[in-house]
């Protein structure tokens, strides 16, 4: 009875202080509605810090050389302090976008993380901002080497755009520079290593990555691809027939024609 009437009594006086105060003066001055602050001083929230994080990569992007090295190696302190993956992640983004020596070994060193997250982040950074064989050589060992599925499938989709471009896909007619057929080349066969690989979605991959790179297209028929790669590499001497556009027609699997 007696916890019945407090709560009845509480909610009485809150009822009036809700009715009588004409403005929120009043009401800021009771303990369960003033404003509070939960800010602690000297300690960024983690909106700041990826805000403090995403203005060096856009300010060291268009910053003087000695500029960008001192951007740089504070990216790379963050990255190396932080606990938080996610600002982890925001260093190594902000890092991409500023052209540097420094960045592009610190970005080698990245990908020694044992979080296969950071690695697929620097990777697609590599990717975008590496040039030449540096870039299709660090992407094919982590393409084959890497541990994780799911780094070895992101370095497949990424050395399937960066192939296409070498091999000048969809744009056949066009003469491509000898190093950069080259280089497309090396990406096929590296590709064509990893139709065998153990995990199905990397397979899948490596199918859409060589058709991307070479025009051919086998669909998802494994076993032409497979001979494809043997005809290529010379040994095989019969080249697998392409989809023609009837194959190509999606087929309703319908248990009544099974």
């Amino acid at each position: 009875m007696k916890r019945f009437l407090n709560i009845l009594w509480f909610g009485l006086l809150l009822f009036g202080c809700v009715g009588c105060a004409t403005d929120n003066a009043f009401l800021a001055k009771v303990p369960l509605f003033e404003a509070r602050n939960d800010k602690i001083p000297g300690l960024m929230s983690p909106k700041e810090r990826k805000k403090l994080i995403q203005e060096k990569g856009e300010k060291g992007a268009k910053a003087p050389e000695g500029e960008k090295e001192i951007l740089v190696a504070q990216l790379m302190v963050e990255y190396r302090t932080s606990p938080d993956q996610n600002m982890r992640r925001e260093a190594v983004d902000a890092m991409a976008k500023i052209p540097h020596p420094k960045r592009d070994s610190y970005m080698k060193e990245m990908l020694k993380d044992d979080d296969p997250f950071i690695r697929i982040s620097v990777l697609e950074a590599i990717g975008k901002t590496f040039n030449g064989d540096d870039r299709v050589d660090i992407l094919i060992d982590r393409m084959k080497a890497d541990p994780d599925k799911d780094v070895r499938l992101r370095a497949t989709e990424i050395l399937g755009t960066i192939g296409a471009a070498y091999a000048g896909h969809p744009t056949k007619t066009v003469r491509r520079p000898t190093k950069e057929t080259g280089l497309a080349r090396k990406i096929e066969l590296s590709l064509g290593e990893m139709l065998l690989d153990k995990v199905p979605a990397v397979r899948y991959q490596a199918m859409k990555s060589l058709h991307q790179v070479t025009g051919k297209d086998y669909g998802e028929n494994i076993n032409h691809w497979l001979a494809y790669m043997q005809y290529t590499k010379g040994e095989s001497t019969e080249l697998p027939k392409e989809r023609g556009f009837v194959d190509k027609i999606p087929r309703p699997q319908l248990s009544m024609f099974k």
